[in-house]
């Protein structure tokens, strides 16, 4: 296993390019190792894995791969897509347990979302806490 993989939960290009290789059938089906070897072989074109030259292949997937690859990477270092990093923030900001502020964790626009959210904004209330609490 590579080192990258370890660090970051994705493949190295090549191991990821071997696995789009393998994939006979329904992508959607596939068992893939990270959504992103999934997107960068949609991009590259399955037809395409399959019928160039392994060589003119693994140019068009590695392209796609990285800039995929860096999205994600900069997507990991951004605090503001962390919920977890959010928690602990407000968490000692409003001096409060952090399990209040565990409707963070659930995907945005979502009703759970929306119900957490205003069950904490309820608890706090209690605890005299007025504080603009992100969405």
């Amino acid at each position: 296993m590579s080192t990258f993989r370890t660090n970051s939960g994705l493949p190295d290009v090549i191991d990821a390019f071997h696995e789009a290789l393998r994939c006979y059938g329904d992508p959607e089906c596939y068992s893939w190792s990270h959504p992103a070897v999934h997107k960068a072989a949609c991009l590259t074109g399955f037809a395409d894995l399959r019928n160039q030259p392994p060589l003119v292949s693994l140019e068009s997937f590695k392209r796609h791969y990285e800039e995929i690859k860096r999205q994600v990477l900069a997507e990991l270092s951004d605090p503001s897509s962390n919920p977890l990093l959010e928690i602990d923030r407000l968490s000692r900001t409003l001096n409060i347990e952090p399990f209040l502020l565990y409707y963070l964790t659930k995907p945005k626009g979502t009703s759970i979302r929306r119900y957490l959210r205003h069950r904490c904004i309820s608890q706090l209330a209690k605890q005299n806490i007025n504080y603009p609490l992100p969405q």
